[in-house]
């Protein structure tokens, strides 16, 4: 079996704006206000629960997740999962937690909780295709807590969060084809 990505898909964006009413420039409170979207999905030859397994262990992340050096799960009830990540790159350090609602094998939906953000959430959703393929599909809104810290933090974690999917895909070849 052939463990590579059948395809993968990838879009960054940023909303638009909110224009003022009657004006035909955008106000200086809604540029502030884009919020980068990153939208990524991958056709993987591993099945649904499989890869919902290595998203929702996020306790191993530091092992294979570029940047990422811990992760903890506060909290977990079967259903609701309060997780904390570590990250590190080119000397910035944050810690971040999420609140994530879990269905088993199906979908993982992520809320900030605390860090260094105003705004994040996302999800990832996990589509059986066969009994040994999936579509995985990954998106996250999210908005600095200042634009200090976006301009300090936003292009290390923009990177990391853009190579999530290929992590993850990867590691799946490693832990479920011994490779």
């Amino acid at each position: 079996m052939v463990a590579a990505p059948i395809a993968v898909e990838q879009r960054m964006r940023f909303s638009a704006g909110v224009l003022k009413s009657g004006s035909v420039f955008e106000s200086a409170k809604s540029i502030n206000q884009r919020m980068p979207q990153i939208s990524r999905s991958v056709l993987v030859r591993y099945s649904a629960m499989q890869m919902y397994q290595l998203v929702n262990d996020v306790e191993s992340y530091k092992e294979f997740l570029p940047g990422c050096v811990g992760g903890k799960v506060l909290e977990f009830d079967g259903k609701t999962m309060l997780a904390s990540v570590d990250i590190s790159k080119a000397g910035i350090s944050k810690t971040f937690t999420t609140r994530n609602q879990v269905v088993e094998g199906k979908s993982i939906e992520l809320q900030l909780e605390n860090g260094p953000f105003k705004h994040l959430t996302g999800h990832w959703y996990f589509t059986e295709l066969a009994e040994d393929a999936c579509k995985v599909e990954f998106e996250l809104n999210f908005e600095f807590s200042s634009s200090l810290v976006g301009m300090a933090f936003g292009k290390v974690f923009k990177e990391l969060v853009t190579s999530m999917v290929t992590a993850f895909t990867q590691r799946a070849k490693e832990v479920y084809s011994g490779k």
